[in-house]
């Protein structure tokens, strides 16, 4: 009998550690659009997963003038990013103000001075002007 239970636990533990290796690709990240070579930010980074692609944008936040603060806005698929960047550019050509929901974050997009367009989440704003936009349209 001993040996009986001994073969049949030997032989759940052979079953369980023959565990399969699961492989996937890992996801790849690509600069769409840079202000400048000069600086890092703001820019746009296209990460694609498993044939899905999601965009964001990285900015320094405007709030701090001695801190260098970097955050991000996560715009989703290519069409919701479009869509994103031409209300930014109707913005910056009518001057009215949008509230929207964004990647769980609430955003308010409004004309600054000198043809900027700010956009402003809880903690952090930006500011784009009406030739990056357009920049950024191109690129998309």
């Amino acid at each position: 009998m001993k040996k009986v239970i001994l073969t049949v636990i030997i032989a759940l533990v052979s079953v369980i550690s023959n565990a399969q290796l699961v492989v996937k690709e890992a996801g790849k990240d690509t600069v769409i659009w840079q202000a400048t070579k000069l600086a890092t930010v703001p820019k746009i980074v296209k990460f694609t997963i498993d044939s899905l692609d999601s965009y964001t944008i990285y900015y320094r936040n405007a709030k701090y003038s001695t801190i260098t603060d970097i955050d991000y806005i996560t715009t989703g698929d290519l069409e919701t990013t479009i869509q994103f960047y031409e209300l930014c550019k109707s913005v910056g050509e009518t001057g009215k103000e949008y509230n929207i929901e964004l990647d769980n974050k609430t955003l308010i997009l409004s004309k600054g001075t000198m043809g900027t367009i700010m956009i402003w989440s809880e903690y952090s704003y930006f500011y784009l002007s009406a030739k990056q936009v357009t920049a950024i349209l191109e690129k998309l």
